[in-house]
């Protein structure tokens, strides 16, 4: 089966559930033919020992996730519940766990553009309990259909996943069925235990959305401004998700850093002559052509480079700051410690295996890339992961098992709806200079780009060749726009200049700090 074949549309609330609890059930002597995705059959390790990219897994082969379930919970195992991750039909085979009435939210942890996260807690004996940190089961009789979850035995580690949208009372049209089928028949076997755990929770009759919506209405004036207003949706579903936040009561502290590794590999649709990656080339569109905000100047040393974290060779010192993929913790106490940590990571095996994963599913770039290619939709969904790593607080990781890394934000990205997205990215980049330009001109002063990118402090193909200048202008200008010289290549953009010019000057060509021997001269 291809995805194309998994379920596109929401069911309804009545229908949604009754499905699930029918699927559940389903024969184990009738399974599916095959694996949903097929590209996740490719790399498998039982299906295919031999395959090129492994999958990312902990040396010590330790499933972390797997005591949720299995361990500390009165119940009895089968084929099907033996070991995480599951895949196609066997992920139904388990009961669906359902929150109780009475469950109500504890924190608000955090939120996206899509997606909401809270720690909750649920009753005990009719009463509300204690908040936790996670959830536990008791063991549902044999007639019944689904695990009820209970306060009775607290395991921490799950925090609860729902999906927003942009006004109360909505229906939702996240489809939480195949989100949970693509998570466990795709990105579990090419991510092994490397990926956050999940999995689905029956929300019906619980009243858990109302009391989310009212902690949200509460806390919308403290919400970032391009969230406020939006609020969970209306469904009978939601996910349980590992819980990464560091135990506070743990004896030895650790700290939580988050980062997206993002384009590990140039695009394939990029220029040859491109001097900075696709990530920094979005980073420079970004800064230079959106509304500007604040008033101090551009910081790329606060966003890592995606070459720069598997470069073969030691990237220069201007790009290799460990604390691009943690710049809070720079002024930190125990910065040291923590400088050693990061560089376990930036070192370890785990990014190197994402890089190869994202070459081996994407082999067209962007722009050839078809709506039908769903290993192009796996590499894009891999490539909006984030990397959340715990890592001690007072002492530095002497070896990778100090540091406990899991990948989430996993949600499969469909080419038949966003491949015209991603490639009016990728034309916009490429037709604005942005992968190609050396130099800003902004009012008769010429400026290095604000990023720090791997390829902007390497050699030039070609040091005989035009220079790519973004000049930018008021929309009332009339500087002359797009053009080529001997000289110079121009891309010419409308901007507020006013407001870039200041954060614009500690770039100044005069003072050519950071000093790259590899940049050529503006003129």
């Amino acid at each position: 089966m291809a995805l194309s074949e998994l379920p596109q549309h929401e069911p309804g609330p009545d229908q949604g559930y009754t499905e699930a609890a029918q699927h559940q059930h389903k024969s184990k002597a009738n399974p599916a033919a095959a694996p949903p995705i097929e590209v996740a059959r490719a790399h498998h390790p039982a299906a295919n020992p031999a395959a090129s990219t492994p999958a990312i897994t902990d040396q010590k082969q330790v499933n972390h996730v797997g005591v949720v379930a299995r361990n500390s919970l009165a119940v009895e195992p089968t084929a099907a519940t033996a070991s995480y991750p599951l895949h196609g039909d066997e992920m139904w085979q388990r009961p669906l766990k359902r929150l109780p009435r009475g469950s109500r939210p504890v924190t608000f942890v955090g939120e996206g553009a899509a997606n909401a996260v809270f720690e909750i807690k649920v009753p005990q004996n009719g009463l509300p309990n204690q908040s936790f940190k996670g959830l536990c089961l008791f063991q549902a009789s044999p007639a019944s259909r689904h695990e009820e979850i209970q306060a009775d035995e607290v395991h921490a580690g799950l925090l609860l996943r729902v999906a927003k949208v942009p006004a109360l009372g909505q229906p939702t049209a996240y489809n939480y069925h195949f989100q949970q089928e693509f998570y466990q028949t795709a990105i579990c076997p090419l991510l092994g235990n490397k990926v956050i755990h999940q999995e689905l929770v029956i929300l019906r009759n619980s009243g858990i959305i109302d009391e989310l919506n009212r902690l949200l209405q509460d806390l919308d004036h403290s919400r970032k401004a391009k969230f406020r207003g939006s609020f969970v949706g209306q469904s009978d579903w939601g996910l349980l998700i590992e819980d990464m936040r560091p135990d506070i009561k743990a004896p030895a502290q650790r700290v939580l850093v988050e980062f997206k590794p993002k384009w590990l590999s140039q695009s394939r649709s990029a220029p040859a002559r491109a001097v900075r990656c696709r990530q920094c080339a979005l980073e420079l569109q970004r800064k230079l052509t959106k509304p500007v905000t604040g008033t101090g100047p551009f910081a790329p040393e606060r966003k890592p480079c995606p070459l720069a974290l598997v470069a073969e060779e030691p990237p220069p010192p201007a790009v290799s700051s460990p604390f691009r993929i943690a710049p809070q913790l720079i002024d930190s106490p125990e910065r040291e410690h923590l400088q050693t940590s990061l560089e376990h990571i930036l070192h370890g095996p785990f990014l190197d295996d994402l890089r190869a994963l994202q070459i081996e599913l994407d082999t067209t770039g962007p722009l050839r890339a078809t709506p039908k290619d769903d290993n192009f939709g796996i590499a894009m969904t891999i490539r909006d992961c984030t990397c959340f790593a715990l890592l001690p607080k007072d002492a530095a990781a002497r070896k990778a098992e100090d540091i406990k890394i899991r990948l989430g934000d996993l949600d499969w990205k469909d080419p038949r709806t966003k491949i015209q997205h991603w490639r009016g990215t990728e034309q916009a980049l490429i037709d604005g200079g942005f992968y190609t330009a050396d130099w800003i001109l902004c009012d008769g002063v010429y400026y290095y780009p604000p990023t720090l990118c791997l390829l902007e402090w390497k050699p030039r193909l070609s040091s005989t060749g035009a220079t790519d200048v973004i000049q930018l202008q008021d929309a009332d200008s009339d500087q002359p726009t797009n053009g080529y010289t001997a000289k110079r290549h121009v891309f010419t953009h409308v901007a507020d200049t006013a407001q870039l010019r200041a954060k614009l000057q500690p770039y100044n060509a005069g003072d050519r700090v950071p000093a790259n021997p590899h940049r050529p001269l503006p003129y």
